[in-house]
Order: structure tokens, then sequence, then C-alpha cells
């Protein structure tokens, strides 16, 4: 499950009517992983950022990221351009300022994350959807953002 830390000085943006969050899940021996926006709080999302490593099972993990509100509507579908290999730690990055999803150097990845207001309820899943190893791959996930209560 993942653990949410507001950042800031709260007094600083109450003015504002948000503070900044870390949400972050570090299980190890996971690679699907699902992060809720907790109760009383929406979220737009800046950043999504994902350390995956493969373990030496063979086969092509494919990271991706699906989005959905509180209904379990999909509201966005991301993909890594280029899948990962056994045995290699990789890193993804899925922001707004990333434009189109591209690869940068070896074993970077940048996807474009599109601007989503989430209310409380709604998830971003991170996963290989390819599910070559699901419980032995270890992948760590950090979303921040701005919260609204």
């Amino acid at each position: 499950m993942a653990q949410v830390t507001t950042l800031g000085e709260p007094t600083l943006r109450a003015d504002k009517g948000y503070q900044r969050f870390t949400a972050t899940d570090a299980a190890a021996n996971d690679s699907d992983k699902t992060i809720t926006v907790p109760a009383n709080n929406t979220w737009t999302v800046g950043n999504i950022f994902v350390t995956y490593a493969a373990s030496a099972d063979v086969g092509n993990r494919q990271l991706t990221v699906i989005i959905t509100d509180p209904n379990s509507v999909v509201l966005g579908n991301l993909q890594a351009d280029s899948v990962q290999v056994a045995s290699t730690t990789e890193y993804y990055n899925a922001s707004p300022a990333a434009g189109i999803a591209v690869e940068g150097p070896a074993g970077y990845h940048f996807m474009s994350l599109p601007g989503f207001v989430l209310d409380a309820g709604s998830t971003i899943r991170v996963y290989d959807s390819a599910a070559v190893a699901a419980a032995a791959d270890d992948m760590t996930v950090t979303v921040t953002g701005a919260a609204f209560h």
C-alpha cells in the first residue's frame, strides 16, 4: 500500500488552497502497483517516477500506467515506447513536461502525462502489462503533485 506524505508549509499554501504531496509504493517483489487518491483529497499529478528492477526471468516487460476516476472509468492509458529485458534496472518518468513519449539514454524512458484532476478514490496503476515476473521483479513508484483538501 502506498504511503502518502503531505509536503511543504501548510500555512504558506493554505491561502492557495493546496499542499504538495508525495505518494510512494516501494514494496519489494511486486511489479503491479496501485496508488489511490485518499478520502477528502483531490490531486493534480505533476510527475510519476518509476524505478523498475527486472529479475532474471526471461521476457520483455512493458511498463503501463492506467489512470481511472472513482468509478473505474479509464482516463488515461500510457505505455513506455520500448520494452525492458531481464536483469536490468530502468527508470521511467511521466510528466506534462515530457512532451511526446521518447526514449532517453539507455535505461531512461519519458512518457507524456496529460493534466489530470483526480478526485478521492481515483487510482494510478503502474504495472508490467506483459506480466513477466510480477512476484519477482521490484518496482518503486513515486507520484508527486498538488493535493486540494
